[in-house]
């Protein structure tokens, strides 16, 4: 996809500075400890190598990355990381995709949601979506999605929703929260998903939903293989990743809608990247 001036804007507007000296010695010990552990669940699980993919892509166990680091490591594919600060639109998203350019957030989670953490951090996007990069199949897949979901409009409904899911879930993760604010927060979204249940969903829903189903919790191949980035960066959703229910991966999966605040009840299973391209080719007849 090219569309210098958009993503120029898109960058200026939400690229940060990483400030990699102000992670705190908690933050690196957080990041080693979860690191380790994903190591370990993982083994054996995942469509890369996790291991050998985890150093090619610039991360190390022992402290969190430096993501010129990560930069420069993914340039041999082709790809470059940005540093943003947290959530940020999905169409926004899309267009980084499209470009080659993962969003990846400069905060770490606590020690307290080390397991689940419903809001972007250095942990998900970095030992999470870069992984996966070492796969040539897996970056033309991101990208081809990624151009399909840049050209897609959100809808007043739509940007509504995301600024409600993302307040639930900044609220889910902050331990000092008010429960009564993030009750009402709830209630809120939740009175959002009723009024629109009986609504056509919109087509940047639908690029969303299989979003969700793929990129971040997709299994791949006949052994089920993680490829997912919330799977990858959860050690308590991948220990347990078996034991839910897994659906062949069609573009049906768009029906089924999801929430961003607890572990996922159900994953999908495509049977190959010529599979998974064939339902995006489906992806795009529907929303193009």
């Amino acid at each position: 996809m090219k569309d210098d001036s958009r993503l120029d804007d898109a960058i200026n507007q939400y690229q940060v500075d990483q400030r990699w000296d102000q992670y705190s010695s908690e933050d690196h010990d957080t990041w080693r400890f979860a690191t380790t552990e994903l190591a370990s669940v993982l083994h054996g699980n995942t469509y890369v190598n996790y291991e050998r993919a985890f150093a090619e892509t610039g991360l190390q166990i022992e402290q969190i990355p430096s993501l010129n680091d990560v930069s420069s490591a993914l340039s041999k594919f082709g790809w470059r990381s940005l540093v943003v600060e947290g959530f940020i639109p999905p169409d926004v998203f899309m267009l980084f995709q499209a470009n080659a350019v993962l969003p990846i957030s400069r905060p770490m989670r606590s020690r307290s949601q080390l397991g689940y953490t419903p809001v972007p951090d250095i942990l998900h996007e970095a030992a999470g979506h870069l992984p996966m990069l070492n796969s040539a199949g897996y970056r033309e897949f991101l990208s081809k999605l990624g151009n399909i979901g840049a050209k897609v409009q959100l809808t007043d409904t739509d940007m509504k929703l995301y600024e409600q899911q993302k307040q639930v879930a900044e609220l889910t993760a902050d331990d000092l929260v008010a429960p009564k604010d993030l009750e009402r927060a709830r209630t809120k979204l939740a009175e959002t998903f009723e009024r629109v249940r009986f609504e056509a969903t919109s087509k940047a829903r639908l690029v969303a939903r299989f979003h969700w189903w793929t990129v971040e919790y997709g299994l791949i191949g006949p052994n089920h293989l993680v490829y997912g980035a919330g799977l990858l960066s959860s050690a308590a959703e991948a220990a347990t990743f078996r034991d839910v229910e897994h659906n062949p991966l069609t573009i049906e999966c768009c029906d089924l809608g999801f929430e961003i605040d607890h572990a996922q009840p159900c994953l999908f299973v495509a049977e190959s990247w010529k599979q998974l391209d064939q339902e995006l080719d489906k992806l795009a007849e529907l929303v193009l």
